[in-house]
């Protein structure tokens, strides 16, 4: 099984502003204009994303659905914080007997963050955003931001936020 190195190494993996390592892999030929980035933008766009235990997705929040699906390594645990205030965690991985997921939908608006379910390894899946990924439809959240209205999940909260946002 390729370690998280080869596959930094051989997918040409690069920090990604919100945690753990990516390269935008394809993107449509089309492109379409939207009211949110006002400007042209491709209808999609899809990444290689990998987490570990040293580097998890920080919690942030998309204008559009992003799909995940899972590739290789240890399971996933996606956090999700809807806008109605319900929260749950998807678990990304390859055991469906166990109720893992090889693919989620991360609905638009949905606050979310991810982790490896075990810190000591590595988990590679790829997302895919219709339209295309802006920076103008990502939004990271603060810790204070978040403990206000999900008190509940405090544990994770200060796991996966930014108690003050890093300079990009």
């Amino acid at each position: 099984m390729p370690t998280k190195t080869d596959y930094v190494s051989q997918l040409n993996l690069t920090p990604h502003p919100e945690g753990g390592w990516y390269r935008q892999v394809y993107h449509s030929a089309k492109t379409t204009y939207d009211q949110t980035s006002l400007a042209s933008r491709y209808e999609y766009t899809s990444i290689y994303f990998l987490l570990d235990g040293s580097s998890p997705s920080h919690l942030h929040r998309l204008l559009h659905d992003e799909i995940w699906y899972f590739h290789d390594g240890a399971p996933i645990l996606v956090h999700c914080f809807y806008p109605n205030g319900f929260y749950e965690v998807i678990k990304l991985g390859r055991d469906i007997a166990a109720g893992e997921v090889l693919q989620f939908r991360v609905p638009a608006g949905t606050i979310f963050g991810s982790e490896v379910a075990d810190p000591a390894s590595f988990g590679l899946v790829s997302c895919a955003v219709a339209p295309g990924f802006d920076y103008h439809d990502f939004e990271l959240l603060t810790q204070a931001n978040l403990l206000a209205k999900y008190p509940d999940q405090k544990a994770v909260i200060k796991r996966l936020a930014y108690e003050k946002l890093p300079d990009f």
